[in-house]
């Protein structure tokens, strides 16, 4: 008798994998043949799930997307604060490994074409949440290059850039402009 396979969570290892590969190594190194090593199976077996690396590199950077709009989604459905708890989310809450991955895939976008319209569809969507939170492009800016920098002090010296020292330098920055 066939062994039975769910589909759906042998497609959320396989873009599981391409994100570990991704954030270790960057992008270029997320082959068929590298995911297929990562997930224990041939490269055959991957392509049974996938038309070839396009299609796997789109599913598992649009997996990463929608899980972070969903978290968004749900964070701000609950808050008071909405600004100051997206800022927060974003520079602490999704995590080192998240944040890594992130991080590949703004740099993979600058080679890779699939990854490009990928996070160009999340920049989009993150843009229009944060000028619609804060009413003024320049100050949408800020946020942005805010967010940008914290996350990249805390993965790069983490000693220096502990959480509290990151928080402190999101409320400076908001609070002139009474956001």
């Amino acid at each position: 008798m066939p062994r039975q396979v769910d589909h759906a969570a042998r497609r959320r290892d396989i873009g599981a994998a391409v994100l570990r590969i991704a954030a270790e190594r960057g992008f270029r190194e997320a082959t068929i043949r590298a995911v297929a090593a990562a997930v224990g199976a041939s490269t055959s077996q991957v392509t049974h799930y996938v038309s070839g690396r396009d299609e796997l590199i789109r599913i598992a950077v649009r997996h990463e997307v929608e899980a972070r709009q969903a978290q968004v989604t749900e964070l701000l459905a609950g808050s008071e604060r909405p600004l100051r708890a997206l800022v927060e989310w974003a520079v602490l809450g999704a995590g080192d490994e998240a944040q890594r991955v992130w991080l590949a895939i703004v740099l993979g976008a600058r080679t890779e074409p699939v990854v490009r319209g990928e996070l160009e569809v999340f920049n989009g969507w993150w843009d229009a949440v944060v000028r619609r939170l804060v009413g003024s492009p320049g100050d949408a800016d800020v946020v942005d290059v805010l967010v940008d920098g914290l996350v990249l002090a805390g993965l790069e010296a983490p000693e220096e850039w502990p959480s509290g020292r990151r928080l402190r330098v999101v409320d400076a920055v908001l609070a002139p402009l009474g956001l």
